[in-house]
């Protein structure tokens, strides 16, 4: 049977791509590379292979990667100057172990002129990962909507929303609708070469959401005027890295000038429904809160 292996196991996406794969009856052939295994006994429990890869040991991600007739690479996260060379040693052990198709989750909008400063991570890495000559999958993921819970339970709670982005619209998508997609392109074939736009059912704007917010908590919730730099402030003042602060203000500017404003069809074909919408999330975040 063909062999999976996946990078970033024990993160947000990686779990719920292992538990989508286990769903489906393939935990058997999937090897899971983390840098410490022990944080996947539950996984390995359940069937799983637990490998140790990192990413800043190119020996350690060619074992890992050895037999792989599909692999995934999930992005790693931190400042573009540190992921840089990591992305770069991952598609190299891909290329030297001889990995059939590699699968990288990618960011909508990877253009050089993006105002996002996350996006040459992403134009590096897909032109690096062409020039390998690997066969390859591109995930282009929007937003998570998961990464406002926060501030969507903090707008239930107070009556004001905190969010990027003064007029533009976003499409989140929800991250259990990427990893149900993820499992989906990991195991079928006839996805080589192609590249997938991801976001959600409808782009957004934060008076849009914060409307959605009140209609569900039952309460008034005013989406708040704040400047990019108030902003900034905000995120510093709620214990983000100075590293994640640039990058968020950043994405303030990006939403503001449409550069994820558009959808696409690729989510909802890929899953054979609708991707979960805004309102779905909001419903399932205030009910548990």
């Amino acid at each position: 049977m063909p062999m999976i292996v996946m990078t970033g196991a024990n993160g947000r996406l990686g779990r719920l791509v292992a538990q989508a794969l286990a769903r489906r009856g393939a935990a058997g052939r999937v090897r899971l590379a983390t840098r410490d295994p022990a944080k996947t006994a539950d996984l390995a429990a359940v069937g799983f292979e637990t490998v140790r890869a990192d990413f800043a040991d190119p020996a350690s991600l060619r074992a890992a990667f050895a037999g792989a007739d599909a692999a995934l690479m999930i992005s790693m996260p931190g400042p573009v100057e540190a992921r840089l060379p990591l992305h770069r040693n991952a598609f190299d052990a891909a290329r030297e172990a001889g990995v059939g198709r590699l699968v990288y989750t990618s960011r909508v909008n990877p253009v050089a002129e993006s105002l996002y400063p996350y996006a040459p991570v992403h134009v590096f890495s897909e032109e690096y990962l062409k020039s390998t000559g690997v066969p390859a999958t591109v995930l282009r993921n929007s937003e998570f909507v998961q990464n406002i819970g926060w501030l969507i339970r903090r707008a239930a709670e107070t009556g004001s929303l905190i969010l990027p982005g003064a007029t533009g619209r976003l499409a989140y998508v929800d991250v259990e609708d990427i990893a149900e997609i993820t499992a989906t392109v990991l195991l079928e074939e006839g996805h080589a070469g192609k590249t997938y736009e991801l976001n959600g059912p409808e782009a957004l704007s934060r008076q849009q959401i914060a409307a959605i917010v009140a209609a569900v908590a039952g309460r008034a919730v005013v989406a708040e005027a704040i400047s990019r730099e108030d902003y900034g402030a905000f995120m510093r003042a709620n214990g983000r890295p100075p590293f994640v602060v640039d990058m968020l203000m950043g994405f303030y500017d990006a939403i503001d000038v449409g550069e994820f404003a558009r959808v696409w069809p690729d989510a909802g074909d890929l899953l054979g429904r609708p991707p979960r919408s805004i309102a779905d999330f909001v419903r399932r975040t205030l009910d548990s809160a």
